[in-house]
């Protein structure tokens, strides 16, 4: 009997799960905000330790491409979820690239590739939200 009503608990759970909603959304969002200033806090403050924890933080909230989906296909008929997967793999490639940079020196051009991360998330922010 207890059996019995576990599965049934179990099989309910399973059907009615839902996967991401607005809230985990939400966090996920804010979570790759705080990402970006923490790197941004890492330039200003001349800190390679600081702006490595930014990209490590960006770079996992990254893969949570799932979050990003609002719905299937966006106005202008583009896929989002492979529109998404694409912007987070070049997002997490660019701040590979901002850590590398950063750590050589070249703070200009650890700059210029948080700029075009930047650049990213209002892009899919326009295409997947439709701003």
């Amino acid at each position: 009997m207890k059996k019995m009503l576990l599965m049934s608990v179990l099989v309910s759970g399973v059907l009615f799960a839902e996967g991401y909603v607005q809230p985990d959304r939400m966090k996920n969002m804010a979570d790759m905000e705080t990402a970006m200033s923490t790197i941004q806090k890492g330039f200003l403050y001349n800190n390679l330790n600081v702006v490595k924890n930014g990209v490590k933080d960006l770079k996992l909230t990254m893969k949570d491409t799932e979050s990003f989906i609002k719905d299937g296909v966006s106005k202008s008929g583009v896929n989002n979820l492979v529109y998404a997967k694409k912007q987070a793999e070049a997002i997490s490639s660019m701040a590979d690239e901002i850590s590398t940079t950063f750590a050589k020196g070249d703070r200009y051009s650890a700059a210029n590739n948080y700029l075009l991360i930047l650049s990213k998330c209002l892009s899919c922010h326009q295409t997947i939200r439709s701003w």
